[in-house]
């Protein structure tokens, strides 16, 4: 914790210095100082009056809701404000509504809580405005990277149309009292005090192996959603696959099928087959492994870390933990690192631990930087960017983490949380390190999940064909590798249409 800590720090004091050169205040000034013409005119909506009366419709993350975030944020926003004659209010419409459709006609919301490819995707064509970020106090303590998630190219000049809360990625969930009683004599061979089972993605599959034989303390080792994109993509990326070139902006360039992409998703084959359970081949998974986890079916999963409090809250309802004792018991981590041969099913597992440098690497991650939009069609532009910098100030983003176990984008809030959670040091390490790939924030991007779902249904359902009488389809590296290939003419077919 101390090593991720010290380089957190330093991040945090390299992104100070390149986010507060800039100059704050309401100007984007151009090299002479002044403010350009164009500034002025896409700006032109933010006077800095507000409208008097306007009731802000606020579209959030639907876990903020479920767990009672929103309606503090609100009501706190609501007495921050009623002596200024605005207020808002939280829409019950889905957290994915398409504000292209909806907004025109009135029923989208002012400001909305969403990831940034998709608050992006609706930027690029106009449906989101860009902000005036640098008359905004958050401005200087979100670093350059964060910001550069909601950067869009206005005829040769940078704006942002959202303002960075947190950063999302995979993080390896489990509960320390699920560990078995002898993992220090039997699984820590290093004598490093860390459990070899989350230290390599092997090691993992070797103990998961051992779970299914019974007489540990869960039935399943690892389980996770084989057929999620954003998760899945970190093995394929792990071995030079990417999703559109020239860092996320071309997509001429599809990268799902670069490198040796065939070795990762050979490794979503081999951990399909040991999962030995057709939920992990359903979506709904993501949302039943809060229980599975608090009723020790198995030790751990991969997912976000703005989950945190559902898994607390499913352990809490088991009725085996008090809210204190869940807080103390559940566990988040790095993602383990992956063998170097695409091999996951190697009898000497224990080789991946000892030699780890030669023989696996780190893993990569998708990610993103989740933050607040506004709708162009919004009446109420002042009022709104009013509500989004009361919702990314310090305060809010502190209590967002107390309620949700967020990572924050501000660097003074990601500091006073990395003195107690190791987890803040770890992302933004992972994000300087280059080993989270942030979710390309084009329109395009929206062509990659129905070809790549149904991609890895296939792969995953291959481990179960036999038992069907069913030939397998992808049984060998080639036909892994022809399978990539087509995933990638599907996506680029599916773009030439949409174009």
């Amino acid at each position: 914790m101390k090593k991720f800590f010290a380089i957190f720090l330093a991040l945090i004091l390299a992104a100070a210095v390149i986010v507060g050169c800039g100059e704050t205040g309401v100007s984007n000034p151009t090299p002479d100082g002044e403010v350009s013409e164009l500034y002025e005119q896409v700006m032109s909506r933010f006077t800095g009056e507000l409208e008097k009366g306007a009731v802000v419709k606020v579209l959030e993350n639907d876990t903020a809701i479920e767990i009672g975030y929103v309606d503090k944020l609100i009501e706190a926003f609501n007495e921050a404000y009623k002596d200024k004659g605005i207020s808002a209010e939280r829409m019950n419409i889905d957290q994915y509504s398409d504000l292209a459709t909806d907004g025109p006609y009135g029923y989208g919301p002012d400001v909305w809580y969403q990831a940034n490819d998709i608050i992006m995707k609706y930027a690029n064509n106009k449906h989101i405005l860009p902000l005036p970020v640098k008359s905004m106090e958050s401005y200087s303590h979100i670093p350059e990277s964060a910001w550069n998630a909601y950067t869009i190219n206005i005829d040769g000049e940078n704006f942002y149309c959202g303002i960075p809360v947190n950063v999302q990625s995979g993080m390896l969930y489990y509960i320390e009292s699920s560990l078995p009683e002898n993992w220090k004599t039997d699984w820590d061979i290093n004598n490093n005090d860390i459990p070899d089972f989350f230290e390599t993605y092997t090691a993992l599959y070797a103990y998961s192996e051992v779970c299914k034989e019974g007489n540990m303390p869960t039935q399943y080792g690892y389980l996770d959603e084989t057929v999620d994109t954003y998760f899945m993509s970190g093995y394929l990326m792990t071995f030079g696959a990417y999703v559109f070139g020239s860092n996320g902006t071309d997509a001429k360039d599809i990268g799902l099928n670069a490198g040796d992409a065939d070795k990762g998703a050979y490794m979503i084959q081999q951990w399909a087959g040991e999962m030995d359970n057709t939920e992990v081949l359903d979506k709904t998974f993501a949302s039943a492994a809060y229980q599975y986890l608090a009723d020790k079916v198995m030790l751990c999963t991969v997912t976000t870390p703005d989950v945190y409090t559902m898994f607390i809250r499913s352990m809490v309802n088991t009725g085996n933990w008090t809210e204190e004792s869940a807080y103390a018991d559940l566990k988040m981590v790095n993602v383990p690192r992956l063998p170097k041969s695409g091999d996951l099913t190697a009898d000497n597992w224990q080789d991946t631990i000892t030699d780890m440098d030669s023989l696996t690497t780190e893993t990569m991650m998708m990610g993103g930087i989740n933050g607040y939009g506004i709708s162009s069609y919004t009446k109420c532009p002042n009022a709104s960017l009013a509500f989004i910098e009361f919702a990314a100030s310090y305060e809010q983003v502190m209590q967002r983490n107390a309620d949700l176990g967020i990572t924050p984008a501000r660097d003074d809030a990601a500091a006073e949380v990395a003195k107690s959670d190791p987890t803040v040091g770890i992302l933004f390490d992972k994000l300087d390190r280059g080993l989270i790939s942030i979710m390309p924030a084009i329109t395009e991007v929206g062509q990659i999940w129905t070809p790549a779902e149904s991609f890895l249904i296939d792969l995953s359902t291959d481990p179960y064909r036999e038992g069907r009488g069913e030939d397998r389809l992808y049984d060998t590296p080639e036909l892994i590798k022809a399978g990539l290939d087509r995933l990638v003419q599907q996506i680029r077919d599916a773009i030439d249409t949409l174009a």
